[in-house]
């Protein structure tokens, strides 16, 4: 009985040890608020010392006032939280967990609307609270309408209204509505103000300046323990769904409809080069814009100070005393996976993992020992679960090697990707693999995939993944399997160029630090320094080795119906020819010359359907370059929006007393946004052939990009020199023109930047003489290397990180030259950089048209 009584105490006194806080949601439970549900259920919060209550919104009570008032220590707001902070409440913004908000307008597909100026006159439901919706209203700004040209409705937060046609439009999240009207048989449409440029924040994290202040520790570990639990949530949507509907759902959805809540959440919660949760200042500042044109607010402060500082790192007692007693970490590598982890020309640990131990010794001050004995991944494997190392620099996450280690949060997430021969079509999916011999690293977790989900299919064992690819390119695997970052890599740098991505598999690597199963406090720790990191580190670390732009495989579908077409053609042409030969031996000298013509007509049918074969494929290149450019192209809305609706709030302010100076200032931005529009319109009409060339001055069109670029070149410490005649004029099309000159200093500022030499400076020149005028962009960047010095023009080469680069550059800037202008773009290097010159024809107007 005492033993009992004394276990008793026992728990009690520890449940009281533990610091109680409160987390108010702005809504009733559902997956838009798992990860909060997660890190309570699976105990992330009581290991960092925390009793967490969480409180919906069955109250009725706003979060924003239960933190302020100290009913809450923590609350989720939207991005209307900078509103607070302007007007002068004291917030600290912690995790944006949706870097762009699931709010849209929703409507009935059968109704047709489905642009945001066709809801003039239309009925319209919306919340009572318009600062929520502002990204709504900043749309409806953007098009020409104000709320007064709408019907609106007070909101029946009732989705069947839309089925009903009770209403035409209402405010919906798209992760809720358009599940539940599909399910009653409505298909719906979400008019998103994304898409008009009004991409805002949603669900923040955030608390007080006093809780900060007086409870860092304790701000530190919520915010930790939350982000791990947000994570688990979206990597395990399935259960994370099944714990919410048996737990938190007074909403009583159904197991599907949060499954696909949190699939579809997912989407918005992650963006690329971007770490989870993370908030920019430049993004706060452009949404208060919207706040500001819908007249919610005056002025737009620093948002510096409303951000929660992530790089201040905090380790408890117990954190600061294990890293003391083990100052030495003894850490198992992969030789041969660049660019991930291999070891380099002086024998050293190299790439991204190596970057980031080099962070976490810097971090935490104590030494990471590389072992380099064992040159096997496997055998690295098998000594950190004999202990015989204390953990591995970089690991994939699977099921089964959670049996036997521990693992930090991800660093780095790869798809997995499908190589073949460049003779191959696309491939689907694994399952057209069946039967197929396809190459997989030992130990990887690919060949965990492979031998656990796709037993049809024979795995073709390789050391590491430059040896698998090999494998593929000898004929003895059919395909291989591997992370993109990976293959795009080694085939780059090891001239594979017989095999290409041929398509994606259901699986993505998840990278992180490995540890012996009795080491979770090194785990915990290192959790730690990864949330720490500021997006200059992981932009330094990952844009320093990630050099590959992603592609997305080609559908050859079409291209291969017209190889089969020609086949058969060809059969025929055969067979054809034989039949002629036989004719030709029984018959006279007029058959054979007939019988030559006949051929001479067959070769010109053949090398037709060759021509067209070519004109096909470039036109599929083509629609891929269009509709690149139209996404760039959108990028340009949200900041052509805010200028234009500032303008129209300026112009106002004018007519109304304002002072001639103001009135300048209009004109000048207003020349500004036809510029950009007009440089919009260039991208679209790209390839169109209603354009005319007009006699430009060479300086004056340099002083319009200088204008453009100065200020960024300014920034970044680069002068630029200039030896132009100030009467040369050039027969172009200007605006193609200035995006070619952009792209090359563009061009020339990057390369300046990364080769960080003494001298930083652009020169440019011309030169010309009665027939030609040459235009010279030279820099001090350090040249192109000679290895790729020959690919620079070709389209879809790029040297840049993920989202970071198209490489369609440098290849429209030569289509440009060559194509429309008749004129040439070459490249050499300099002693100091490389210089690229443009040769123009004086007088001679090129056609315009598709280039071939």
């Amino acid at each position: 009985m005492r033993k009992l009584l004394l276990l008793a105490l026992f728990f009690v006194s520890l449940a009281c040890s533990k610091e109680h806080v409160t987390l108010q949601l702005p809504w009733l439970n559902q997956f838009q608020f798992a990860g909060y549900y997660i890190a309570k259920e699976r105990g992330y919060y009581a290991n960092a010392g925390l009793d967490v209550t969480i409180l919906d919104a069955q109250k009725k009570e706003a979060s924003i006032k239960s933190v302020l008032e100290g009913k809450a220590q923590y609350g989720v707001g939207h991005s209307s939280l900078i509103v607070n902070y302007v007007n002068g409440d004291p917030l600290i913004l912690m995790a944006a967990i949706y870097q762009s908000s699931p709010m849209v307008l929703l409507t009935r597909k059968d109704a047709h609307i489905t642009d945001a100026k066709e809801l003039k006159d239309k009925r319209v439901m919306l919340t009572r609270d318009m600062v929520q919706w502002a990204e709504i209203q900043t749309m409806l700004r953007s098009v020409g309408l104000t709320v007064d040209d709408l019907q609106v409705q007070p909101h029946s937060f009732d989705p069947m209204s839309l089925a009903r046609g009770e209403t035409d439009a209402m405010v919906a999240y798209i992760s809720n509505e358009p599940y539940i009207l599909k399910k009653a048989g409505v298909e719906t449409y979400a008019i998103n103000p994304k898409e008009y440029g009004f991409d805002y924040y949603s669900d923040i994290l955030f608390t007080t300046k006093q809780e900060i202040t007086e409870h860092p520790e304790r701000a530190e570990a919520f915010y930790e323990a939350s982000m791990k639990g947000w994570l688990w949530a979206f990597d395990h949507i399935d259960e994370a769904a099944e714990v919410i509907y048996r737990k938190y759902n007074p909403q009583h959805k159904s197991l599907e409809a949060l499954i696909y809540e949190g699939r579809t959440l997912k989407e918005l919660a992650f963006r690329p080069n971007t770490a989870f949760g993370s908030i920019d200042p430049v993004r706060l500042e452009m949404i208060a814009q919207g706040y500001r044109l819908v007249g919610i607010l005056q002025s737009i402060p620093s948002f510096e100070p409303l951000l929660y500082n992530h790089s201040v790192m905090h380790l408890n007692e117990k954190e600061k005393a294990w890293l003391k007693a083990h100052p030495v970490v003894r850490v198992g590598i992969d030789h041969n996976w660049a660019p991930v982890e291999s070891i380099d020309e002086k024998g050293r640990h190299s790439g991204i993992s190596a970057s980031y131990l080099e962070l976490l010794e810097k971090r935490l001050g104590i030494h990471f020992e590389v072992d380099y004995s064992r040159q096997l991944w496997s055998d690295s494997i098998r000594a950190v679960q004999k202990k015989e190392l204390d953990m591995l620099s970089c690991a994939a996450i699977t099921d089964k090697r959670k049996e036997s280690l521990l693992f930090s949060r991800p660093y780095l997430k790869q798809s997995i990707v499908i190589v073949a021969d460049s003779d191959v079509g696309y491939i689907n999916d694994l399952n057209d693999l069946g039967g197929k011999k396809v190459a997989v690293v030992r130990s990887y977790a690919t060949e965990e995939y492979l031998r656990k989900n796709h037993p049809n299919i024979t795995p073709v064992l390789a050391d590491n993944a430059l040896e698998a690819l090999q494998k593929v390119e000898s004929g003895d695997a059919y395909a291989c399997i591997e992370g993109l970052g990976v293959v795009s890599y080694l085939i780059e740098r090891n001239g594979l160029k017989h095999l290409k991505v041929v398509g994606e598999t259901p699986y993505r690597y998840e990278l992180s630090f490995a540890f012996r199963n009795d080491w979770g406090m090194l785990a915990s720790i290192s959790d730690k320094v990864l949330a720490s990191m500021t997006p200059s580190e992981y932009q330094e670390i990952h844009g320093r080795w990630m050099v590959m732009e992603r592609e997305k495989p080609v559908n050859y579908i079409i291209i291969w119906s017209v190889t089969g077409f020609l086949a058969i053609l060809f059969l025929l042409i055969v067979y054809k020819n034989r039949r002629l030969d036989v004719l030709v031996r029984q018959r006279t000298d007029e058959l054979e010359i007939f019988n030559q013509r006949l051929q001479e007509e067959i070769e010109k049918a053949v090398a037709k359907n060759r021509k067209q074969e070519k004109l096909l494929m470039q036109q599929a290149k083509m629609a891929e370059i269009g509709s690149m450019l139209e996404s760039i192209a959108h990028q340009w809305r949200q900041p052509l929006n805010i200028l234009g609706l500032s303008m129209t709030r300026l112009s106002l302010s004018c007519s109304l007393g304002g002072s001639k100076e103001a009135s300048n200032v209009i004109d000048i931005a207003e020349a500004q946004i036809e510029y950009m529009s007009q440089t919009i319109d260039d991208f679209r009409n790209f390839f169109k052939q209603d354009r005319s060339q007009i006699s430009v001055n060479i300086n004056d069109l340099v002083n319009d990009v200088q204008a453009l670029l100065g200020p960024l070149l300014v920034r970044k410490k680069i002068s630029v020199k200039r030896e132009i005649d100030p009467s040369m004029n050039v027969l172009v099309y200007p605006n193609e023109l200035k995006q070619v000159l952009i792209n090359l200093i563009n061009n020339a500022r990057e390369a300046i930047e990364h080769h960080r030499g003494a001298e930083r400076w652009i020169l440019i020149r011309s030169q010309s003489d009665e027939r030609y005028c040459t235009i010279s962009v030279e820099d001090s960047g350090g040249g192109i290397p000679m290895t790729i010095i020959d690919k620079i023009f070709d389209p879809y080469f790029t040297t840049k990180f993920e989202s970071q680069g198209t490489g369609i550059g440098l290849y429209m800037a030569k289509t440009i030259i060559e194509k429309h202008f008749l004129g040439k773009l070459s490249v050499y290097n300099t002693p100091k950089g490389a210089c690229f010159d443009i040769r123009l024809n004086r007088a001679v107007q090129a056609d315009s048209g598709i280039p071939t």
